[in-house]
Formats: structure tokens, sequence, C-alpha cells
């Protein structure tokens, strides 16, 4: 693959990405998509399912959703399944090591950008301040803030793009 080929890619998980934020605001949901637009390891009902990790993880302030998302784009292109794993074979657990450099690789790239993995610390850097998004007055002030979803957009332009770039080293 050449670089300008790379660079396509990126630019076009980084669109999508994006697009769906502003469109959708599930930052989850919408990495993944991004990357499910040029990877077709990733299938539909893995992005539907990705929903879940929006807002730190069922908006419950844990980890930040594009890291979610991006981990799992990963680990779905390079952890063993669970039959191979079963089989003890040198092959799963040379897979299992791959796999897990490119994840720690992703998630020191995402705390490289934001300085954490959790949702709340992610909102304090962009917003100034965290929101509790199970309490419906917090998370009404954080959805109306001015910047919201353009701010939001950003994280998961850069958390898809950070994913991509690992899923294509080595390509």
């Amino acid at each position: 693959m050449t670089g300008e080929e790379k660079r396509g890619i990126l630019a076009k998980v980084e669109k999508n990405a994006v697009e769906a934020q502003l469109r959708d605001d599930s930052c989850a949901r919408s990495t993944l998509h991004g990357l499910q637009s040029c990877f077709s390891f990733i299938p539909e009902e893995m992005v539907a399912a990705s929903w879940c990790f929006s807002g730190g993880v069922a908006s419950s302030s844990g980890s930040c959703g594009a890291l979610c998302s991006g981990l799992l784009a990963i680990g779905a292109k390079y952890l063993p399944t669970m039959d191979e794993v079963a089989s003890g074979s040198e092959e799963a657990q040379s897979k299992f090591e791959k796999g897990k450099d490119k994840l720690f690789a992703f998630r020191e790239a995402f705390i490289k950008e934001f300085g954490t993995t959790l949702c709340p610390e992610v909102q304090r850097k962009i917003f100034g301040r965290s929101f509790n998004l199970l309490d419906d007055k917090e998370r009404d002030e954080f959805l109306s803030l001015p910047g919201h979803e353009e701010k939001c957009a950003a994280v998961v332009a850069k958390a898809a793009r950070m994913a991509a770039e690992i899923i294509l080293d080595e390509e």
C-alpha cells in the first residue's frame, strides 16, 4: 500500500467518523462507523452495539467511548478467536502478543493526545469541566454547550485516525 493510499484511507475514516458524530452525537458508534467505512472486518452489528460505550461506557463516566471503539476495532483485527486460543497453538499466542502490542500502542497514543482514558477527564480537557451524563440537568447542559458537537467530533476524529493508523501499520 502506498503512502497516498494510506492517507486516503485515514482521511475517509476521519471524515466518516466526524459526519456520524455530528449527525448522531455518539462518540463510540461514530468512531467505529468511521473505521468500518474502510475496514470490512468490522460488522455492522458491532457498530450498532458500540453505542453502549458512549459517554464513558453507558454514560457512566468510565473510559472514553471513542477509545473503547478504537480498541474494539484493533482487537477484532488482531486478537485471536476463542477457538484459536483454545487450540493452544504458538500461532494463537503470537497473534495475542501482536494484538496486545497494538492495543497498548493505541491506548498510549490516546493518553498522549488527551492525557487520560476517562470520559470525564477528556470532557474537562476540552470543555474545562466534566459532566455527569446520567443527571438530566448536567446532560442537557453538556449537550447545549457552544461547540459541543465540533469538540466531540474532534475527539472522535483523532481516535478513529489513531486506530486506523495502527491497523494500517504493517499492511
